[in-house]
């Protein structure tokens, strides 16, 4: 069962700041996008990835992902403003269909080989499975405002992260332009066939997912430190 990823690098979830992604800004000794990507290439589990970017950066995309030896990078797609218009731009490119895509965040460079292995093999079994943090902290629900309406049991919370797996049909039902109303704020969504297990597996906080400034910097404390792998991109394996 073939696996193709899908490493998004553009959209408004993807911003630190408007008009700035985060995938394109240095961390260590590359972009943030290349610690990503060495982690898709390093991984046995994956056979391929496709990249979505802004057309803009099309060209400074290719030009790093052959310096830095990325020979897993089958394509470089032009993305549109939110994940599910790149994701159905990706699908149109594509000729052969994978058994399995996993759709990972640039914006998450820290992800490791074990969470990408494990959420790639629960979709191969189940059908779905997102990568995901289990909440701590005593959780409110406040619908509407700050008024709380309930508060959810810490045990039974998580945040939800990338990569997210998937057998190929249950995305592509996810995706389809029939939904054309539908806002995809997470790719394992309501959408999901009833017959398809969605699992979670524990990816931590190291998997953060830089939004702002701050969150750069805190990466940067950790690569520094060696928290979080022990290498940079193009240095070996994580």
């Amino acid at each position: 069962m073939s696996v193709m990823a899908i490493v998004i690098a553009c959209g408004k979830e993807e911003e630190i700041a408007s008009g700035t992604e985060a995938a394109f800004l240095p961390l260590g000794s590359g972009p943030i996008l290349l610690h990503s990507l060495k982690t898709f290439e390093d991984a046995d589990c994956i056979d391929h990835i496709v990249v979505v970017v802004r057309k803009e950066r099309v060209e400074s995309t290719i030009h790093a992902i052959k310096r830095f030896g990325c020979t897993k990078v089958h394509g470089v797609v032009i993305g549109g403003v939110n994940r599910l218009s790149s994701l159905r731009t990706v699908f149109s490119k594509i000729q052969t269909d994978p058994g399995v895509v996993v759709i990972h965040e640039a914006s998450r460079p820290f992800l490791t080989q074990n969470v990408l292995s494990e959420t790639v093999k629960r979709a191969k079994r189940y059908g779905s499975c997102i990568a995901a943090h289990k909440i701590e902290d005593a959780t409110k629900y406040a619908p509407k405002g700050s008024r709380v309406v309930e508060t959810l049991d810490r045990n039974t919370v998580w945040a939800a992260q990338t990569p997210q797996a998937f057998k190929t049909p249950v995305i592509k039902e996810v995706i389809d332009s029939k939904n054309k109303g539908m806002k995809l704020i997470d790719d394992e969504s309501s959408l999901v066939m009833p017959s398809t297990e969605t699992h979670l597996f524990e990816a931590g906080f190291e998997n953060m997912k830089i939004r702002t400034r701050h969150d750069l910097e805190v990466a940067a404390a950790l690569l520094h430190a060696k928290l979080v792998g022990d290498d940079a991109p193009g240095e070996g394996k994580r």
